[in-house]
């Protein structure tokens, strides 16, 4: 399921991007624009969206939504869903690697299996530095690269999830 709720909508193309000045909107786009990365805009729904190339999981999707209260939220999107009959593997293995994280969490869609990492920030309607918007935008696709590997070991290596923890975790 996609986040905005709306299966059938196409990725736009890119759109200019608009914002008033010193905005948060205008902050992220500045920090996509100084990265250079290639991202689309969409006005109507207020999220940005792009691809990011990872290590250890081929790729995934990038959304950036803007929220009514001032603040945006950060979906990182795996490409492959979760079949059905690995679904509470993976939700043993997502929960695993949930606890005790600070900045986010990952979530399983148990309709369709689709995984993904969610950061929120409310910070109001302020110019963000760049190093807090680094850290919060790039910590979803870190995240799934760093858990990635061993969340496909129990998608289609039949490990256990306690086991492909202690693997990513570096546990004995």
């Amino acid at each position: 399921m996609a986040f905005w709720g709306r299966k059938d909508k196409e990725e736009p193309q890119q759109q200019p991007v608009q914002p008033e000045v010193g905005s948060l909107q205008q902050s992220i786009k500045d920090y996509l624009d100084a990265q250079n990365w290639h991202y689309n805009w969409d006005e109507e729904d207020r999220y940005f969206s792009m691809g990011m190339n990872l290590k250890e999981v081929d790729s995934c999707r990038v959304y950036i939504q803007m929220r009514e209260d001032d603040g945006f939220t950060i979906y990182s999107v795996l490409p492959m869903k979760v079949s059905e009959e690995k679904r509470s593997a993976a939700a043993e293995y997502i929960t695993r690697a949930n606890y005790g994280l600070i900045l986010g969490c990952f979530e399983l869609d148990y309709e369709d299996g689709e995984v993904r990492y969610k950061v929120t920030t409310c910070c109001g309607d302020i110019k963000l530095a760049e190093g807090p918007m680094d850290r919060i935008i790039n910590t979803g696709f870190a995240m799934l690269d760093r858990y990635g590997k061993g969340l496909l070991s129990v998608m289609y290596g039949n490990v256990e999830p306690a086991a492909a923890i202690k693997e990513v975790e570096g546990e004995d």
